[in-house]
């Protein structure tokens, strides 16, 4: 009987440091703002303040390249950046015909957009991509 009690309280313990590590629980301290843009899927929100389609943007640290959804067709290409500095492109695109005039329209505007970007912010599950002239698109973290 007393076996079978230990048993108990070895298997509670253990549960509890599973939960205990499964809740969050870590010293480690936290990524630096760029993880945010390198491990996360961003689905556009406004582009140049006007409402989105189904663009969709991922970044891959690991090579050093971008992709996603314009709308109608699929794009990846090569980014840099350094600090809050940005620069996308050249970014090769698929050719399919949109079904849509607007959403042709909103496709190529939209990889405009990332092409003139110079700059990047993360603010809470809001990535803001800002060229020269201000901003030109932000996204919202899937």
């Amino acid at each position: 009987m007393q076996t079978l009690n230990k048993r108990k309280l070895t298997m509670a313990a253990t549960a509890a440091v599973v939960l205990a590590f499964a809740s969050g629980c870590s010293t480690t301290p936290a990524a630096p703002p760029s993880a945010a843009l390198t491990g996360t899927s961003w689905q556009l929100a406004d582009l140049g303040g006007q409402p989105a389609g189904k663009q969709s943007l991922q970044f891959d640290s690991s090579k050093g390249m971008v992709s996603g959804s314009g709308g109608c067709n699929s794009f990846t290409g090569a980014y840099q950046w350094s600090g809050k500095s940005l620069k996308m492109g050249p970014l090769a695109s698929t050719r399919r015909a949109c079904t849509d005039e607007s959403a042709s329209r909103q496709e190529n505007a939209y990889l405009q957009a990332l092409d003139a970007t110079r700059t990047w912010q993360v603010e809470g599950k809001t990535l803001i991509l800002s060229g020269d002239s201000g901003q030109v698109a932000r996204f919202t973290a899937q």
